[in-house]
C-alpha cells in the first residue's frame, strides 16, 4: 500500500478543508448577497478581489485532487456527503469568482438600445408592471429617469433598466466618451468619462459594499469606487473620473423637455435572445436584485445590507436627498424644503456661490454655479437666468438615500439657506 493510500483519507479532508476554505472567502467577501449575514472590512474584501485568481485556481484544484482520492478509496466518505460538499464548494465558487460579472454585463458601445421619446412608453409599460416599479409609479409618466445631456442629444435611464448593467453607454460630451453609472442601493446615478490620469477604464460592475456599488476596469482589474470616481486603492483624494451634471425627473416632464432625446431600454427580452439566459436574467433581476432594492431598500427603515450601523438622525434614514460638493464642503438638500424656500435658493458651498432650484412643474432639482456677483432671482431647468446662462454642478447626486450620502460624507450640511 502506498503513502497516499495509506493517509488517502486524511489526504481528502486535507484538500477538502483547503477547498472550502478558498471558495467560502470568495463567496463571503466577492458574492455580495454574503454581507447580509457576516461582513469584511473594506480593506480585507480589496485583498480578496486582488488575490481571487489564485483562491479560484487553488479552490478547483484541492477540490478535483480530493475527488480523486475519493474516487480511488471509496471507504473516504459516501457518495452523497462527497457530492454534496463538492455542490457547496463549487456554489461559494461560483458565486464569488463568476456571477457578478454574469449578472451585471455592461452595455456598452453596440450593445446599448436607446428608442426615442415616442417610442419609449411601449418598453416602460411593461416595465410598469414588473415588481421594481409598480408600488412606487401609477403611469409611464411618473416613472423617474435620470437624464443627461450629451454630445448626440438628451439620454434618459431609468432605475429598473439600469439595475443589471449598473454601466450602460452614455455617448459623448465635448468629444468625450462619457457612461452612465448607477446603484440600486444608493438609488444614485453618475455619468463619468471613464478615464484616470490619462488610463483609459472600461468599467462593470464588481460588488457592494456598505450598500453602494464598487466597479471594476475590465483592463487591469482595478476596482473602482461609484461614489468618487477613484481606485478604491486611492480613496476620496485620489485621482478620480471626471463627472458630468445629470437631473432626475419623471419621464412626462423629460419627453415635454427633451422631445427629441432618448431612452435607454434594457428589458429581459433585449438582453439576449437566448432562452437560458432569459431565464438566469429572469431569475436575477425580477428575483433576487428586486426583492433587494425594493422590498428592502424601499420599503424598510434598515439599509437592505446590514453593512452600515453609524446613522445621523437629522433625516429620516431612508429621505432621498439631493446632495452636492464643492471641495470638501458637503450639503445635502431635499426636494421640501427648497420648495418651502421658494423654490430657488442662493447659497454658498466651498469657495463659490450657487444656486438650488426645485422646478414643481417638471419635479426636478437641478444645481447651478452662480458666475455673476448677484443674486439669481429666475432660473429654468436650462440654466437659463436673469443673470444670463448658468452651468449645472456636476457633483450633484439627484435623489439619494439619506444614509448613504452621510456614510460616504459624515461632515455634509443639511438644508442650508
Amino acid at each position: 500500500m502506498s503513502l497516499i493510500d495509506k493517509h488517502s483519507k486524511a489526504l481528502f479532508w486535507i484538500l477538502m478543508l483547503i477547498a472550502q476554505g478558498c471558495a467560502f472567502i470568495l463567496f463571503k467577501d466577492l458574492a455580495d448577497i454574503s454581507q447580509w449575514w457576516v461582513q469584511s472590512t473594506r480593506e480585507f474584501t480589496m485583498a480578496v478581489w486582488y488575490l481571487r485568481w489564485p483562491l479560484a485556481i487553488t479552490t478547483l484544484i484541492a477540490l478535483a485532487a480530493a475527488i480523486y482520492l475519493r474516487h480511488k478509496n471509496r471507504q473516504i466518505l459516501s457518495t452523497p456527503l462527497v457530492a454534496l460538499l463538492a455542490v457547496v464548494c463549487l456554489f461559494n465558487w461560483y458565486s464569488g469568482f463568476l456571477n457578478t460579472k454574469l449578472m451585471f454585463r455592461a452595455k456598452l458601445g453596440g450593445d446599448a438600445l436607446f428608442v426615442s421619446t415616442d417610442k419609449a412608453p411601449e418598453y416602460l409599460k411593461e416595465m410598469l408592471h414588473a415588481s421594481y416599479d409598480k408600488e412606487r409609479f401609477n403611469s409611464v409618466d411618473e416613472i423617474s429617469v435620470m437624464v443627461l445631456e450629451t454630445d448626440q442629444g438628451a439620454r434618459a435611464y431609468t432605475d429598473y433598466y439600469m439595475l443589471q448593467p449598473h454601466v450602460a453607454d452614455a455617448g459623448t460630451i465635448e468629444g468625450e466618451e462619457v457612461v452612465m453609472t448607477y446603484c440600486g442601493l444608493t438609488n444614485m446615478g453618475i455619468a463619468y468619462s471613464p478615464v484616470i490620469g490619462e488610463q483609459p477604464l472600461k468599467l462593470r460592475a464588481m460588488t457592494q459594499l456598505r450598500n453602494n456599488l464598487v466597479m471594476a476596469d475590465s483592463n487591469t482589474g482595478e476596482p473602482i469606487q461609484q461614489f468618487w470616481g477613484t481606485l478604491e486603492r486611492d480613496g476620496e483624494h485620489g485621482p478620480a473620473m471626471k463627472q458630468w451634471a445629470t437631473i432626475r425627473m419623471p419621464f412626462g416632464s423629460f419627453r415635454q423637455l427633451y422631445p427629441d432625446g432618448k431612452v435607454f431600454i434594457n428589458g429581459i427580452r433585449q438582453q439576449s435572445n437566448n432562452p437560458l439566459v432569459r431565464a438566469f436574467d429572469t431569475l436575477i433581476r425580477d428575483g433576487m436584485m428586486v426583492h433587494a432594492v425594493r422590498t428592502l431598500q424601499w420599503q424598510s427603515n434598515e439599509p437592505a445590507f446590514p453593512t452600515i450601523k453609524q446613522f445621523d438622525e437629522r433625516l429620516p434614514r431612508k429621505q432621498l436627498v439631493y446632495g452636492l460638493n464643492i471641495g470638501n464642503d458637503y450639503v445635502a438638500y431635499t426636494k421640501q424644503f427648497i420648495d418651502a424656500h421658494g423654490d430657488l435658493l442662493n447659497v454658498r458651498i466651498g469657495d463659490r456661490p450657487v444656486v438650488i432650484y426645485y422646478d414643481q412643474k417638471f419635479d426636478s432639482v437641478a444645481a447651478y454655479y452662480n458666475h455673476s456677483n448677484q443674486p439669481i432671482n429666475s432660473v429654468d431647468l436650462f440654466g437659463n437666468s436673469d443673470q444670463g446662462k448658468l452651468r449645472r454642478v456636476e457633483t450633484l447626486k439627484n435623489a439619494v438615500f439619506w444614509f448613504i450620502w452621510y456614510d460616504f460624507n459624515k461632515t455634509t450640511d443639511v438644508n442650508r439657506a
